[in-house]
């Protein structure tokens, strides 16, 4: 008798999933989709670190300008040290990006023992209504303290809902809260405290 087509459709679906590859594919669909959070996490990650290091290297250097008198003899103008920045930074973010998000402060000190940075949230030439942070590179021989600071968002909201203060999120059966709050980015910072060196004053 022959079988009808619909008939062995359903047959090769059975056997499908009643074969060793068929059970492969159903555990490798339960997997995945960690795999692949784990494998984005990871990613993420590495991205941060190396943020992270150009965002060393680019406070180094604009605090080199302002230690060799380079600001200094520019007026104390906050363009060269910003433009120094957002060139170092520039393998991760434009130059839009960098002026729009990237802060630092420049303060001067009486010594190394008093360095304590003033709370602030923006650049002087940044939009907002936060604290402008100041921009004060000093004069030869002076102790200078530089704080670059940036903000960088999370590729995954999950995770930056988990990770960042005030967020949520959702676990799994047995927890309760949701993808939201936080501010789904982590700061990262570079401080330099140096003393200038004794470049002409006048």
């Amino acid at each position: 008798m022959p079988q009808l087509p619909g008939f062995r459709a359903r047959q090769g679906w059975a056997r499908l999933l009643w074969s060793d590859s068929g059970d492969t594919m159903l555990e490798f669909a339960f997997v995945a989709p960690m795999l692949v959070l784990l494998l984005v996490m990871i990613i993420d990650l590495g991205m941060m670190l190396v943020t992270q290091s150009l965002l060393n290297g680019a406070a180094q250097d604009a605090s080199r300008l302002i230690r060799t008198g380079q600001i200094y003899a520019d007026g104390n103008s906050i363009t060269p040290f910003e433009n120094q920045i957002c060139s170092d930074m520039a393998p991760v973010m434009s130059t839009t990006n960098c002026q729009s998000n990237v802060v630092f402060e420049v303060q001067t000190f009486s010594s190394f023992g008093s360095v304590s940075f003033t709370p602030c949230t923006q650049t002087s030439y940044q939009s907002g209504s936060g604290t402008v942070c100041s921009f004060s590179p000093g004069a030869a021989t002076q102790i200078v303290g530089v704080r670059v600071t940036y903000g960088r968002s999370f590729m995954i909201s999950w995770v930056g809902a988990c990770l960042t203060t005030g967020g949520s999120c959702w676990f799994g059966p047995g927890t309760t809260g949701t993808v939201s709050g936080g501010n789904h980015t982590v700061p990262l910072m570079s401080t330099f405290v140096f003393q200038n060196e004794p470049f002409p004053s006048s």
